[in-house]
């Protein structure tokens, strides 16, 4: 790869960290930033997540929306920078699968996301967090997330998975310039590494938004490590 083709992914690269880092500071904190009440009944952890929800200001609620759908959709530069990079080394397959992750990312992610902040809202105007000895989901909310979160995820998710495993796989074996290990950088690695958090430490606002931002922080991991494990601009190779 020539240096200016060189220059181009270290700048997409850039990019998505930015806008992975703006996500996650303005766009997935805030709506996660709230406490989750332990309830009892049918789909319990669901269903305190929704109740805490239901706690947001619209201020966090409005910062969710913009940072968190902008930031997302600007993400796929930084997914283009490492299919290009995969590509690179001549490993076209894994490279089409990134960038069918990275056109989803683009084209659904900051959609999923804000629907999802759309059902953040219907909680609060439903007043889900002032109603006492809940055991089930009301059916408002019920069918906001069923008929609309729910089908837009399951076509933008395995794509996402398959974008992340894709490119694992293309580092691990040694089909980038990146050393082997460099596969840690991977947006899987934080999602497994956050998710495990609530095993050691209590619940807190702190504790649900970071798993609220799993993703987001996911990828400025692999963009940022990326970008640092890329061989210096002087020797004239990715």
């Amino acid at each position: 790869m020539d240096k200016k083709a060189c220059a181009g992914v270290r700048q997409m690269l850039l990019i998505g960290l930015i806008a992975s880092i703006v996500t996650v500071v303005g766009g997935e904190v805030p709506v996660g930033w709230t406490e989750y009440p332990a309830v009892e009944g049918d789909h319990s952890g669901m269903l305190g997540m929704l109740i805490g929800s239901g706690k947001l200001s619209m201020l966090q609620l409005a910062c969710g929306v913009f940072f968190g759908g902008i930031g997302i959709a600007l993400q796929f530069y930084g997914f283009e920078g490492a299919a290009r990079l995969v590509e690179a080394s001549g490993n076209r397959r894994s490279a089409r699968i990134i960038r069918w992750g990275a056109a989803a990312t683009a084209g659904l992610g900051g959609i999923v996301h804000v629907i999802c902040v759309g059902l953040m809202f219907v909680c609060r105007i439903v007043n889900l967090a002032g109603m006492t000895g809940l055991t089930s989901i009301p059916e408002p909310v019920l069918d906001f997330a069923l008929w609309l979160v729910m089908p837009i995820s399951v076509v933008f998710m395995p794509v996402y998975y398959a974008m992340c495993i894709a490119l694992f796989i293309a580092v691990i074996r040694g089909r980038t310039c990146l050393p082997r290990w460099a596969a840690v950088f991977n947006p899987l690695t934080a999602t497994l590494l956050i998710n495990a958090l609530p095993v050691l430490f209590p619940a807190s606002p702190l504790m649900n938004a970071l798993g609220m931002a799993n993703m987001g922080i996911g990828s400025v991991l692999t963009f940022g490590g990326m970008l640092a494990m890329l061989p210096p601009k002087k020797e004239g190779a990715i």
